[in-house]
């Protein structure tokens, strides 16, 4: 079951409270800061880009730029992650990060080196992200490891709406993106001496203690790893319907950074550098959310979660898509316009319904990735679990391509209300497509969990699986 990610969760048994366990606090700290810090960056480089350029199609080219070296590097990171120190790479990461954010700072007029630099930051923060995940079931207990999990899974998910939402957008309208590519360089910098606080991950007789760089045969292996893991995932429905879920959540942040600030031009008709304006009911709903979903998750499943938030995320996007056919009939009607003849405290129609239906938007996000990300935890072999999240990245990426690819084209074309459109309809589908499965294919198909509730192959290493739903 999951637990609450504010405050922490409950502990189980006699088990003391996992934020109380001090390698777990400074993992996690480093974690959200560090991530928060990242998707700042990622959020400011769209903004530099779009007004050196003027194009939706070149941000695309910043998503790109940092997409595909997560794809092909994933596939020696989890090798790295898995045979290496753990602590190691995440102070070198987060150095290497902090690097590249003052290497922005020299390059933020010049879009060709700004690609080249995403591009080394890519590697490192996919590294970081691998190393930090793998991490967790060496130093928790067994029974910590759900509360663990969430607890990481919630706070990725506050560090994606705190950087591209409220971090970003505040520095950006207020200082300028060169003070932010300075600060997130002394954020990673706090992040890389967090982890230098931390104890040897695993116990002194583990491999971590012992861990050597692997030689060049292991990384030739990488390949013939990465399958291995891609195999075991296929070997177990219930995991492999949460890749899924993570690759899509993973598809729609990526998306939302390269629309938002086109949205906010064409359709609001204000700076992107007001994005904190708009959309920090984002963030509130995300925590309510994140409250909820535990609760929520106890009373209908995991799957059935997950698609109460693709609807949810669906319905909101419907409006935005509608926003100004909407906000000009309000206008016209006397009993149903809330605003009267001026804009509602300084803000036109469009934002302000845009920022009514982020709240619901945001809350819907949040029952996403921790369902997901909880139910790949727990049926992940940990002798795996570097490798199956780095190809959990791999693939989040990889098919994260496509669409980022079009998606600034034709946004340039037809509007980005009609992409914004388009990608509701995806999701209605894609929560539809859940729930089928949920109820045939993962319960009555045969091919899913054995009757004890684990996929055969799965078996020996982890938990007892908790039901599919």
């Amino acid at each position: 079951m999951l637990r609450q990610i504010i405050p922490s969760p409950e502990p189980a048994g006699d088990e003391p409270p996992v934020l109380s366990n001090q390698s777990f606090r400074l993992l996690w700290i480093a974690q959200v800061i560090s991530q928060t810090a990242q998707n700042a960056i990622l959020y400011a480089l769209i903004i530099v880009v779009l007004g050196l350029t003027e194009s939706t199609t070149s941000t695309s080219g910043v998503i790109l730029a940092f997409v595909i070296p997560i794809a092909v590097f994933g596939i020696f990171s989890g090798v790295l992650a898995d045979r290496w120190s753990k602590r190691r790479l995440l102070i070198l990461t987060n150095i290497g990060r902090a690097a590249c954010a003052i290497a922005f700072f020299f390059a933020r007029e010049h879009v060709w080196a700004l690609y080249g630099i995403t591009a080394v930051f890519a590697s490192f923060s996919q590294l970081f992200t691998t190393s930090s995940a793998s991490s967790i079931p060496f130093i928790v207990s067994r029974k910590q490891l759900i509360s663990a999990n969430s607890l990481y899974s919630g706070g990725f998910t506050i560090a994606q709406i705190a950087g591209l939402i409220v971090l970003s957008p505040i520095i950006l309208k207020t200082a300028g993106a060169g003070v932010l590519f300075i600060l997130t360089a002394a954020i990673f910098l706090v992040a890389s001496s967090l982890a230098r606080f931390q104890p040897t991950i695993g116990e002194e007789d583990d491999e971590e203690a012992h861990g050597t760089f692997p030689g060049r045969e292991e990384l030739r292996g990488a390949a013939t790893d990465f399958a291995e893991a891609l195999r075991s995932l296929r070997s177990d429905p219930v995991s492999t319907l949460a890749m899924a879920h993570l690759m899509l959540s993973s598809t729609l942040i990526l998306l939302f950074a390269v629309l938002v600030p086109r949205y906010m031009q064409a359709i609001l008709k204000v700076s992107p550098d007001d994005a904190v304006a708009v959309f920090a009911p984002v963030a509130i709903g995300a925590l309510v959310g994140l409250r909820a979903v535990g609760w929520i998750v106890d009373r209908l499943g995991k799957v059935r979660t997950v698609a109460i938030g693709l609807f949810g995320i669906a319905a909101s996007l419907t409006i935005m898509g509608f926003v100004e056919l909407i906000g000009a009939g309000l206008e016209q009607t006397e009993y149903l316009n809330p605003f009267g003849a001026d804009p509602f405290f300084g803000r036109s129609i469009l934002v302000t319904l845009t920022a009514v239906i982020a709240g619901p938007m945001g809350f819907a996000y949040a029952m996403l990735n921790t369902p997901a990300q909880t139910t790949l935890h727990e049926r992940t072999p940990i002798d795996m679990r570097g490798r199956v999240i780095a190809a959990q990245m791999v693939l989040a990426n990889g098919v994260a391509l496509v669409p980022l690819v079009v998606v600034g084209g034709i946004a340039d074309l037809y509007g980005v209300s009609t992409v914004i459109l388009a990608i509701s309809a995806s999701l209605v589908g894609a929560a539809s497509l859940s729930l089928y499965l949920e109820h045939g294919w993962l319960k009555n198909g045969g091919t899913g969990p054995t009757a004890g509730g684990e996929s055969a192959s799965w078996s020996r290493s982890h938990e007892p699986a908790p039901d599919s739903n």
